[in-house]
């Protein structure tokens, strides 16, 4: 009997350090920075390496919502192309390919839900839905040379110069816009004024004949 009288001061205890805990995340609009590392995942790793990711978005936490928060975000990511697609690249074109990157620009809609650690910390899992723009681009080096070039000078001086370098020249390029979800996990630390940072990893998958899935590792800033 004394184990079950003590469940709901137990229950008490704990929203009520959940609430402490709130107490001092800011409830308006907050816009956010992001930057970091992008791996690539399953198949998409066959064909583009790991690559660097930002973004910016907008995060609201709406007072009736208490644990949750909206998060609106724009991203861009970049990775280079593997040999096995750039070979793929050669034998599809028939022509020689030096170089090639995959690029994603996706617009989101999440969902947050907050978990209060201690004072000042709390951890968050997300899940939302948007549109992903990827776009693939294969490119060949083309080499140039500059012209011969002479100098005399009165006190007998006299000086020669040849210069060259590379050039690229597009190949193929394909881009298409297709729906994609992603789920994730960070921790978020307050900072004076209403502030905070967080770092969070964000699974990222696009619904595209090839799937592709990307896990975007960011540090942020939200203000």
């Amino acid at each position: 009997m004394i184990k079950l009288r003590l469940i709901p001061s137990v229950i008490i205890l704990l929203f009520g350090t959940a609430s402490i805990a709130q107490a001092q995340w800011a409830s308006g609009p907050r816009w956010d920075v992001t930057a970091g590392y992008s791996d690539t995942l399953g198949k998409t790793a066959n064909y583009l390496q790991g690559g660097y990711a930002f973004g910016a978005g907008l995060t609201l936490s709406p007072a009736w919502m208490h644990l949750f928060d909206i998060r609106f975000d724009v991203n861009y990511s970049e990775y280079n192309a593997t040999i096995a697609l750039l070979n793929n690249g050669q034998q599809a074109t028939n022509q020689p390919i030096d170089s090639g990157t995959g690029s994603i620009l996706s617009g989101n809609a999440s969902l947050l839900y907050h978990i209060p650690i201690v004072y000042g910390v709390r951890a968050y899992g997300m899940a939302g839905v948007g549109a992903y723009y990827t776009r693939i681009e294969l490119d060949q080096a083309l080499p140039f040379y500059g012209g011969d070039g002479y100098g005399y000078g009165y006190d007998y001086g006299y000086g020669y110069g040849y210069g060259y370098g590379y050039g690229e020249a597009q190949v193929a390029a394909h881009g298409v816009t297709n729906f994609g979800w992603n789920a994730g996990a960070g921790v978020e630390f307050a900072l004076p004024s209403g502030h905070s940072w967080f770092i969070e990893a964000r699974y990222e998958h696009v619904n595209s004949s090839g799937p592709v899935a990307v896990l975007p590792i960011q540090v942020g800033f939200r203000f």
